[in-house]
């Protein structure tokens, strides 16, 4: 794999980090020797590995199209996402393919701070910035190879560089097994995690309430969260529950109350007390729209036209969402019709805006309801219902920044990681332990927010542990709660990114993998029930369990880098 070594020229301000280059260019060996000498440079280089979150081919724009068009729940239309959405893309769509660049160049940037680094001479008074800047590097290195060995992984892994590479001979890795790129995922996580040299009272890493000036840098809290998560998709359970008990027992983190406002961009300050990990987005209306330090989820998520009220939802020039991700309709009737009766709804009563009481309050503010469009000509506003109505998309609503600076900068953070995860890996993890109670207690501290509605009590959903007044009636199979977990997953991070490696780790039985089920028996069985329960231009296939690597890397690298099976 070639891969180029990438220095970016960037502004630190406190709290932010702002990319101003993003060139690409082999640097030869002086050049690189060069840099590395002062503090400056040491805390320049980890504001380069933040960058990466930010370029068009990851967290701007493509992520977000080609990892709903990878799932069940949701689908694109328009460019290359539809290719994703209709499984007719292949390892030339730049759209699935650019991704890997990207993980690829962040990683190596992490691997010369890791480095080099260590060589800084730093003062006794700035040893604990040191420190901390490696703890950033292995964490960010740690995530990066996460996201990809999950993408691209496939059967054969992901070439494994944990050096930086100077030579053009170093640049030639093959595949590493996913096993062993998982352990560097550990060892990288569990030092991010580590206490400082000599100091056993504090971490190497920042508490979340000592962050409160630097918004979306990395904590210990995020470390172990991430501990947590790769131990669950690795089914070590014991460990997933000890990691997310560190993180809640820690008390840096707390549910917000009202679940809506962890979407209002007006609130974004007090919604960091439930963020363990996120990407802050900025509307800086002076920069380039490629270069800006937000993203286009306002624009790609929405619905193509305004609020009910004709206010703006996004940065575009008209205001507007444009509706490229969409909702099947299949998963909204779910929980509105409460389909498995698990909870989420009294399912003989309609979706008027009457009967909102009798359901998860989480539908309501998670999917578009009423909104309006304008005529052209006329500029007339007009009324219309995305759900219900059934003649309209569906669409996710949690990403509205009226005053985003374009389609592709709006404010709005990306959510990676947040307390609710924490207690519903617990949930998953007791479940498969056998721990029926335990594993009720965790989902239902969920279950319970979601009660409180905006300040005034639901009575729904119903609680799942039995010892509570008001609850679903039942005792479930172990199988059963594993299906309650992955829905309530669905609905619970609707739109955050998590549906598509949900559905390729969790099982549906001891036998049949998540994605497998969906794919040959739920789905088909929703579309025999209607036409609109699944997009006519949506395809499951098992090929889409992980994207393709791209072309040109295995032509490099034949023998070395291997293609995913399909493509």
């Amino acid at each position: 794999m070639k891969t180029n070594i990438k220095y970016i020229a960037v502004i630190a301000t406190t709290g932010v980090v702002l990319a101003s280059c993003l060139k690409t260019e082999m640097v030869d060996r002086k050049n690189k020797d060069d840099f590395f000498k002062t503090e400056t440079d040491a805390q320049t280089g980890l504001n380069g590995i933040y960058s990466y979150f930010y370029p068009n081919s990851y967290l701007k724009w493509n992520f977000h199209v080609i990892e709903a068009g990878s799932t069940d729940c949701l689908y694109t239309t328009g460019g290359e996402g539809q290719y994703v959405t209709g499984n007719t893309h292949d390892s030339r769509t730049a759209m699935a393919t650019n991704a890997w660049a990207n993980y690829y160049n962040a990683i190596n940037v992490a691997n010369n701070v890791i480095k080099y680094v260590p060589q800084i001479d730093f003062s006794p008074a700035t040893r604990t910035v040191q420190e901390r800047i490696l703890a950033e590097a292995h964490f960010l290195r740690g995530l990066f190879y996460y996201e990809l060995v999950r993408a691209y992984g496939g059967i054969d892994g992901v070439p494994l560089h944990l050096e930086p590479v100077e030579t053009l001979e170093e640049a030639y890795l093959g595949d590493s097994p996913v096993e062993e790129v998982y352990q560097a995922i550990i060892d990288d996580l569990k030092y991010a995690a580590l206490h400082r040299d000599g100091d056993p009272d504090h971490t190497k890493l920042p508490l979340a309430k000592e962050l409160v000036a630097e918004a979306g840098r990395v904590t210990n809290g995020a470390a172990h969260a991430y501990l947590a998560d790769v131990y669950n998709t690795l089914g070590q359970w014991e460990l997933a529950i000890k990691h997310a008990d560190t993180v809640i027992n820690s008390m840096q983190y707390s549910l917000m109350a009202n679940y809506a406002d962890l979407w209002d961009i007006k609130k974004k300050a007090d919604a960091a007390a439930e963020k363990i990990f996120y990407v802050t987005a900025f509307a800086d209306k002076e920069a380039a729209v490629a270069d800006g330090l937000g993203n286009a989820m306002a624009w790609l998520f929405n619905v193509n036209g305004f609020d009910a009220n004709g206010g703006h939802i996004s940065g575009d020039a008209t205001g507007t969402g444009n509706g490229v991700i969409k909702v099947q309709k299949w998963f909204i009737r779910f929980f509105c019709k409460d389909i498995d009766q698990l909870g989420y709804s009294d399912g003989a009563r309609n979706e008027d805006d009457a009967n909102l009481p009798s359901k998860d309050y989480r539908i309501e503010t998670t999917f578009w309801r009423d909104y309006s469009t304008q005529n052209n000509t006329t500029g007339v506003f007009t009324s219309r219902k995305a759900y219900p109505a059934g003649t309209q998309n569906a669409h996710i609503r949690k990403y509205i920044d009226p005053t985003g600076a374009n389609t592709r900068t709006n404010a709005n953070d990306v959510v990676k990681m947040r307390l609710a995860d924490m207690y519903l890996i617990k949930a998953e993890a007791w479940n498969e332990l056998g721990e029926y109670e335990k594993a009720c207690e965790a989902l239902d501290v969920i279950r319970a927010r979601a009660r409180k509605a905006n300040g005034t009590g639901r009575i729904w959903p119903k609680f799942v542990n039995l010892a509570q007044s008001d609850n679903i009636g039942r005792t479930l199979t172990k199988e059963q709660f594993r299906w309650l977990v992955f829905m309530e997953r669905g609905l619970e991070f609707a739109g955050e990114h998590k549906r598509w490696f949900d559905l390729k780790r969790m099982m549906w039985d001891n036998n049949t993998l998540m994605y497998d089920y969906m794919m040959n028996t739920y789905i088909p069985a929703r579309i025999a029930e209607g036409s609109d329960w699944f997009a006519t231009n949506s395809v499951m296939a098992s090929r889409k369990k992980f994207w393709p690597k791209p072309e040109n890397e295995i032509e490099r690298n034949k023998g070395y880098v291997h293609q995913n099976p399909g493509f």
